[in-house]
């Protein structure tokens, strides 16, 4: 998990539940790091440390993708506008998302220049659109 929780909280919560926001992202990140010291040396056995790190691996691809669908943009905005953020339904972002990644693929995996980008999701999100 990395210093994502840490960023992710710091940006995310309002001022007045920051500290409940930070306390949960560190005790996330120990209780992964717990997970990860309890199971490798198991798995080193089972699979050897190359297949350890491939089950890893396997999961922080899933997870990556669980990343990318459920959970919002939140770089470069405002408090007020990521209260905006927050107050779009899970559904609509995901679906949001979807379309997005499909997009992705398109424009540059298989190279197609002259695709129209997906209109912005947020009202004021125009910015992340020129890039």
């Amino acid at each position: 998990m990395g210093p994502v929780p840490f960023a992710f909280a710091s940006e995310a919560f309002p001022t007045y539940i920051r500290d409940v926001g930070m306390s949960w992202a560190t005790a996330t990140t120990w209780a992964f790091n717990f997970i990860l010291a309890f199971t490798f040396p198991h798995l080193q056995t089972a699979f050897t440390s190359q297949g350890a790190f491939g089950f890893y691996a396997a999961w922080c691809i899933i997870l990556w993708l669980l990343v990318i669908m459920f959970m919002p943009e939140t770089k470069e905005l405002t408090l007020e506008e990521l209260d905006q953020v927050f107050s779009v339904p899970m559904w609509k972002h995901t679906s949001y998302q979807i379309k997005s990644m499909v997009w992705h693929f398109k424009r540059y995996v298989l190279r197609q220049k002259y695709l129209q980008p997906p209109p912005p999701l947020y009202r004021g999100t125009e910015k992340f659109n020129r890039s």
